[in-house]
């Protein structure tokens, strides 16, 4: 009988431990916490991404700030909208991807590093290497939140994640492969040859590719964990990266898409904030 990740208690357990930190700062500045959003152009999926964390934050007892800025603004108006933000926000996040004419890591780089509630600072992503990260970008702490909560055992076992962005599997490679979780990683990507190869031999397959079902069961080891992060839309219907016919117990855990790793990745956004201000 396999288990299913659900996201929702592990959001819960995240949103509490913060509600509390923030109540605390508010007590002691006479000020609610602030974050500050900042979107370029009218990218619906980025502006939906942002009313969810505009939600969270009220829910949280969290002042949103939301600086909206035409599509084309130019790399000099954003970098003057970060500047000034960080005069008197708590946390700042630029909402991905950006307009083609604006550079991000310009734009997230002009985020002091100790607001950077994204984690996606040279400075936040370098520290990973070094043991002594507070922030983790908030995807790959949802995976990692996820993992704690189910008790997953990861000491050498091995973990293969598909994709290779700096929001999942750089920080996810490292910190997996730390002495903390000791597995044996892998990264597979588009040019990768046989993915089959690898994925086949995983005790855990964490898929961030974005692909609509890629991946069926002739992909996965009997009794694996699967954890899907990935989110696609076609014809204005959402998909995770699994294909889920015919897995049904034929794996030992698997998040569900929608309500595994999702609703855990804003509760997670809101936990790097209290831990920047605590």
């Amino acid at each position: 009988m396999e288990t299913i990740l659900y996201g929702k208690p592990i959001a819960d357990e995240l949103d509490n431990k913060s509600r509390l930190v923030f109540k605390s700062f508010e007590n002691s500045k006479d000020r609610k916490p602030k974050l500050t959003a900042i979107t370029v152009g009218d990218n619906p999926a980025s502006l939906l991404y942002v009313s969810r964390k505009e939600e969270k934050a009220k829910e949280l007892g969290v002042e949103f700030n939301w600086i909206k800025l035409e599509k084309d603004a130019d790399q000099e108006e954003l970098d003057s909208k970060v500047k000034k933000a960080s005069q008197d926000s708590d946390g700042i996040i630029i909402q991905l991807p950006l307009p083609e004419h604006i550079n991000p890591e310009q734009a997230i780089n002009m985020i002091p590093y100790n607001l950077d509630v994204d984690g996606l600072t040279a400075l936040n992503l370098g520290n990973l290497y070094s043991d002594k990260y507070k922030i983790i970008p908030a995807t790959s702490l949802a995976i990692l939140e996820l993992i704690k909560f189910y008790k997953i055992d990861t000491t050498d076992k091995n973990v293969v994640i598909a994709g290779r962005s700096r929001l999942v599997s750089s920080p996810l490679a490292k910190i997996l492969s730390s002495k903390k979780y000791n597995a044996n990683v892998t990264v597979i990507h588009s040019k990768t040859t046989n993915q089959k190869d690898f994925s086949i031999n995983a005790d855990i397959f964490i898929s961030a590719i974005g692909k609509p079902m890629n991946y069926d069961i002739s992909f996965f080891k009997e009794n694996s964990t699967v954890i899907d992060v990935g989110i696609s839309s076609v014809d204005k219907k959402t998909y995770g990266d699994i294909d889920t016919n015919n897995i049904e117990n034929y794996l030992s855990a698997r998040s569900p898409y929608p309500g595994g790793i999702g609703p855990i990745t804003v509760s997670a956004l809101y936990s790097n904030l209290a831990s920047l201000i605590s």
